[in-house]
């Protein structure tokens, strides 16, 4: 099993201007509690998460509305450190059209503690050749599909149109290219617009029937 999760703490960092991760404790055992209770505050795009589309699309299905077969089978994970774009010709390269799970990897290194702006987006035409081929579920350990300064998130309303979710913030340092079952399920969190994702890749065949 590989944990493709980024931890979450006090260093995690959030998206420039969105709210961080914060804990504190409303009871607790050092201060003579019979128990310990903590009280947790974060942005659901911080860490490893994943995105509805009612992150971007008024009136879109929200987190609680996801179809959670798309978070549970196999998976291509491809490397495409290197690239400025991630475009249809890397896809077609490393044998991702056609796959109904793709993960990609874009950054050299991954340090949960520091916000990673440079990396390579996700092109809108890549991203409708993979839903056009049966695209189910599209991750990346980049912080977002689109650029940073995106204001139409092309690529986000491309998967969403589809209803695909995006998995974003993944930590594939250990994830050599390759074929694997995935398993990332986001949490139930009703009206929400992304939700917080535990993922872990498994050899390939281990979800036996799976799709």
């Amino acid at each position: 099993m590989i944990d493709i999760t980024r931890p979450l703490g006090a260093d995690t960092a959030e998206w420039p201007g969105d709210t961080p991760f914060s804990i504190d404790w409303t009871q607790h055992l050092w201060r003579g509690d019979n128990v310990s209770v903590s009280r947790i505050v974060l942005s659901p795009h911080i860490g490893t998460h994943a995105d509805a589309p009612a992150h971007f699309q008024s009136g879109g299905a929200t987190s609680g509305e996801f179809d959670l077969a798309a978070f549970i089978g196999p998976v291509l994970v491809i490397d495409a450190r290197g690239s400025d774009l991630v475009s249809t010709e890397v896809m077609k390269e490393r044998g991702a059209i056609g796959r109904t799970r793709v993960l990609v990897r874009s950054l050299e290194e991954v340090r949960p503690e520091e916000f990673h702006e440079d990396f390579p987006p996700l092109a809108a035409e890549a991203a409708e050749a993979l839903v056009s081929a049966g695209l189910v579920l599209y991750g990346t350990d980049a912080p977002s599909v689109d650029p940073m300064d995106s204001a139409s998130m092309d690529a986000h309303r491309a998967l969403g149109a589809a209803g695909i979710p995006i998995l974003e913030n993944l930590d594939l340092t250990r994830a050599q290219p390759g074929d694997y079952d995935l398993f990332a399920l986001p949490m139930k969190l009703e009206g929400a617009e992304a939700s917080p994702v535990r993922a872990v890749l498994l050899p390939s065949g281990t979800l036996t029937g799976r799709d």
